[in-house]
């Protein structure tokens, strides 16, 4: 037993070592040289040593700038200057900012050649010329060994040149005879390595000034108070760390104080039969309303339901006139007097346009889903739908008794406006300390300062408020330097917003409070299958209607079906003849009320900087 079983174990680990991936490639060294001319295109020669484990078809190279001229070569040298005539040109192809190199390989070593000009990424000043530029960034994806980059200026000198290096702690910086040089053992995949280079602007000859302006002090200046802004940064947020401990611990108070004493508590009766009494009062339309928070496409139906209990229309199951052998349900409008509104003539205008010897009627199976009919035939009915139900919500919500149902909070008025200027102002604070660029500095000031005023402006409105935190919980990781600060701080970002967005702004007055409670614990004893049953029909069949608007019907119909009614009741009251099928027939999923179920669309850009980036890899 024990030898059959380790020849299976054996053959698994066959298995497993035949199925396992044995396709990869690594870039052992990485030599470029970019020449600066004097109208300002950058002329570079790129030489790549690839190792292949597998076979593959060819690179890749993506340069995000405007790169023009790119072609690849075949090469056995180990000088990225070299002369490109009588090598091996290789077929390329482009797509967007990537370049498909193909040249087969399988198992070996080779060198790559790439020769490409770069336009537009220099800018000519009256005193200095400016090349801020990345030959890779965060879209590299592949790990890059023993990477030397040099970088010449026109005059192949060294004259009053000044070079940064940013985003890249591993990299080295230096000068050479004819420029700078950057030299890395490793740059990881997806780390930007950016290098910023000042040189005469007399150099460029050939290239027209672009801006007027003397640059040369202000450029320092910036690099110098980003250096020393990257040198103290730690002791800077050291600073301000225990006030934002502090902070999240006030703002977890407040929010736990103002659960408890927010007016939007029910306090009231809480006895299960007082609820279900009020619940069942409660007109079905407004159940809804109170269920969904507004009202909803499907909560047409509880209108009907509403009718119904109203005495103006009556429900009759009916063969269907879509499906033989299948059934839908009727809708009568009745003899309704004078008790109707005027959200009821418009639901009788809208719905109830079929008549017969007995008058207007309305099948539900006139909305549910055809699949006779095509996506876009679906998604003309659903439109109509929707705009007609647009309309009837604005009547329903002007009448009385859906006005005025909510009164504002006042302490989240308050704490509205103190956690927007508390948030606002450290976020301010790490921007005037953190190691990014000027520019960056005021607009992202900028920014924040528009979005702290309409959130101070319109303190009530939560998606603006929604804006600001979520825009304090993006930017700061996509420039700031990560740090213990930095980390305490969107901790803070996040627990104030989600305090901020959690309390609510308004509370309902006291008898819709009642309601919604009631609406909720039916919804409960619903779910939890302990809502009672009744043995008058007529009250079963209410409490189903009830159920179904509440979304709630699924285990209370199977209740009503253990209740085995006869047939002559289960006809008197349609709705329980088959409660089972009944759930199915109500459900809205399989009806054409909604448009965008059928509708799509999609749409996709793509931007690309004119500071370069992209990376190297291989398919």
């Amino acid at each position: 037993m024990k030898k059959y079983f380790i020849i299976m174990m054996l053959s698994m680990v066959f298995i497993i070592t035949g199925c396992s991936d044995d396709h990869s490639f690594t870039i052992d060294e990485v030599q470029i040289d970019a020449q600066i001319q004097e109208d300002g295109t950058i002329t570079v020669q790129e030489l790549y040593t690839y190792t292949f484990e597998g076979a593959y078809e060819g690179t890749t190279r993506s340069i995000h700038s405007d790169a023009k001229d790119f072609e690849a070569f075949l090469t056995t040298s180990d000088d990225p200057t070299i002369s490109t005539e009588g090598l091996e040109k290789l077929t390329t192809e482009e797509e967007d900012d990537m370049w498909k190199i193909y040249t087969e390989s399988n198992n070996e070593t080779k060198k790559v050649l790439y020769s490409y000009d770069v336009h537009g990424s220099i800018t000519k000043y009256e005193d200095v010329a400016e090349l801020t530029y990345s030959f890779f960034d965060s879209d590299n994806e592949t790990d890059l060994d023993n990477v030397s980059i040099s970088i010449h200026t026109p005059h192949q000198k060294d004259e009053n040149i000044h070079f940064f290096l940013h985003d890249d702690a591993s990299g080295q910086l230096s000068t050479i005879d004819s420029g700078i040089q950057y030299t890395n053992s490793t740059l990881p995949a997806g780390k930007d390595s950016e290098i910023r280079l000042l040189f005469p602007s007399e150099q460029l000859s050939g290239k027209d000034i672009d801006k007027h302006k003397e640059m040369e002090l202000a450029i320092l200046q910036t690099e110098e108070e980003l250096e020393n802004r990257i040198q103290h940064l730690d002791a800077a947020t050291s600073v301000i760390t225990p006030m934002i401990w502090g902070g999240i611990g006030v703002v977890l108070l407040a929010g736990t104080y103002l659960f408890f004493v927010h007016p939007n508590r029910y306090r009231g009766n809480k006895g299960s039969d007082y609820l279900i009494r009020v619940f069942e009062e409660t007109d079905p339309l407004m159940n809804s309303f109170l269920k969904k928070g507004s009202l909803m496409p499907e909560s047409f139906i509880a209108a009907l339901f509403s009718l119904k209990q109203r005495g103006i229309i009556t429900m009759s199951r009916v063969p269907s006139e879509r499906t033989e052998e299948e059934y839908t349900y009727r809708f009568s409008w009745g003899n309704s007097g004078s008790h109707i509104n005027e959200s009821d003539q418009y639901l009788k205008k809208w719905l109830f346009a079929n008549s017969d010897e007995k008058g207007a009627y309305f099948l539900l199976e006139s909305i549910q889903e055809d699949k006779d009919l095509s996506d876009k035939e679906k998604e003309k009915q659903a439109e109509i739908f929707h705009n007609k139900f647009q309309q009837w919500k604005e009547i329903v919500m002007e009448q009385d008794r859906f006005q005025n149902l909510r009164r504002p909070f006042a302490g989240y008025t308050v704490l509205s406006i103190l956690s927007t200027i508390a948030v606002s102002a450290l976020c301010y604070y790490l921007l005037t300390i953190q190691p990014i660029s000027q520019m960056e500095q005021w607009i992202l000031t900028i920014i924040l300062g528009v979005i702290t005023i309409l959130c101070i402006w319109f303190r009530r409105q939560k998606w603006i408020l929604g804006v600001l935190y979520f825009y304090l919980l993006i930017f700061p990781t996509l420039f700031f330097t990560i740090n213990t600060g930095t980390i305490v701080s969107l901790v803070f970002y996040g627990i104030t917003g989600l305090v901020v967005l959690i309390t609510p702004a308004s509370y309902w007055i006291k008898d819709i409070r009642k309601r919604k409670y009631a609406v909720r614990h039916a919804y409960h004893l619903f779910a939890t299958n302990r809502y009672p049953t009744s043995s008058e029909p007529d009250k079963l069949e209410q409490r189903l209607e009830y159920a179904i608007v509440i979304g709630a019907e699924d285990k209370f119909a199977k209740t009503c079906k253990d209740l085995n009614l006869s047939e002559d009741l289960k006809s008197a009251f349609p709705l329980l003849y088959y409660p089972s099928a009944t759930v199915n027939t109500f459900n809205t999923n399989y009806m054409m009320i909604n448009p965008a179920v059928y509708g799509s669309s999609s749409s996709s850009s793509n931007t690309t900087s004119s500071t370069g980036g992209g990376g190297a890899g291989a398919f």
